[in-house]
């Protein structure tokens, strides 16, 4: 599951416009460096080397004993030991990757800039593009040019939003944005959600998608960082500036959700006993009425939360950046320690005691005590 990664845009203050038209030049250039050079970054192979198992990552899943891993410049490591070693899977990309989301047997999905997505059905073993700024492009403006063809007049100014995104890309016909979460059930429904009020809905596994932008009650274009379903099978996003949304079946969108906070959210996590948001400055918070209602949970730092691990039926393990791991039980929480070191991208509950970390030095194991000490490892996709 992705969490907060230094790739992925910053929350925005007030004057939003004008930051995001700076983070697209400065995604042009970078852009624009690559193609300098001779490479692009989302047609050209990630690089095999013994050093990616060190470099920069920004996101992990574990369901079982496979793991997986992604970061800097198309970085897949996967793992068959619940992260005890990891291996580097060929790429065929080299752009950052933001998130990785394992959603089935086998099944696995990477997420990154310019529109990338990556999908893998043998375990992260190999990789197949999905998505890239062009295709994302491409599907996008046939869609919403097919709504405003029948005079949907948000599907018009839609279009030409494209198309000023697509203007600050130094390559033509490339979208920039990055996807930042996915997630698909068991019935092949699901969602992939991204920078800019990126939103896409599938309900095949996968095969194909459908644009939701205009869907989500997010007129204002924030960051989508946060795709999660409910035990019951409701869908939720979370974002910038303390965005939450709840999916209503019967009207094929998503709806707002009162918000108990107004910064930025990074994550969901969803559990038997409801729903907990959490992101920026230690803020969390939990729901047992399908976010009608939120109750604060006490961290005690001030330190961004970027992941919440199921440890065990009714126990919860917060990460933050910083390393801090709160356990979170019956409404009361507790600190399982300093998990030695900061600068923690991301997390996955590896067994009872343990968490695998993901940051700027690579992957690692961590003891955590108490968190899951008498369970079974549950997994975490």
């Amino acid at each position: 599951m992705k969490s907060l990664n230094r790739h992925a845009p910053r929350p925005r203050a007030p004057a939003r416009w004008r930051r995001a038209t700076l983070a697209g030049v400065l995604a042009s250039l970078a852009t624009l460096a690559g193609a300098v050079a001779g490479h692009d970054p989302i047609t050209m192979p990630a690089a095999l080397s013994q050093a990616a198992l060190k470099s920069s990552l920004t996101g992990i899943a574990m369901q079982g004993n496979t793991a997986l891993a992604v970061g800097a410049r198309g970085t897949i490591l996967a793992s068959a030991d619940a992260g005890a070693t990891w291996k580097q899977a060929p790429a065929p990309v080299s752009v950052d990757l933001t998130s990785v989301r394992i959603t089935g047997p086998g099944s696995a999905w990477a997420l990154g800039h310019d529109g990338v997505v990556l999908r893998s059905d043998d375990q992260g073993a190999t990789w197949r593009k999905v998505f890239d700024g062009q295709s994302l492009m491409a599907l996008l403006n046939t869609h919403y040019t097919g709504l405003a063809n029948r005079g949907d007049a948000g599907a018009t100014a839609m279009l030409k939003e494209i198309a000023q995104a697509a203007a600050q890309s130094a390559t033509p016909g490339v979208l920039p944005y990055p996807f930042l979460d996915i997630r698909i059930d068991a019935g092949g429904e699901g969602f992939l959600a991204g920078a800019f009020g990126l939103l896409l809905h599938t309900r095949d596994g996968g095969a194909s998608w459908e644009p939701w932008m205009e869907r989500a009650a997010n007129d204002r274009r924030m960051h989508l960082y946060a795709v999660e379903q409910g035990v019951d099978g409701v869908f939720y996003l979370a974002g910038e500036q303390g965005l939450l949304r709840r999916h209503d079946r019967a009207a094929a969108r998503f709806v707002a959700l009162d918000s108990p906070y107004a910064g930025t959210f990074f994550g969901l996590k969803a559990s038997e006993n409801g729903l907990v948001a959490f992101g920026l400055r230690g803020n969390a918070f939990a729901s047992a009425d399908q976010g009608t209602t939120w109750q604060r949970i006490a961290l005690g730092t001030q330190s961004t939360v970027v992941d919440a691990l199921a440890c065990a039926p009714g126990e919860l393990a917060l990460v933050t950046q910083a390393g801090q791991v709160f356990l979170s039980r019956g409404g009361s929480v507790t600190e399982g320690g300093p998990a030695r070191g900061g600068d923690v991208a991301g997390a996955a509950f590896a067994g009872p005691g343990q968490v695998a970390l993901v940051g700027s030095a690579g992957a690692r194991l961590a003891r955590v005590p108490g968190c899951g000490a008498d369970s079974a490892r549950i997994g975490k996709n």
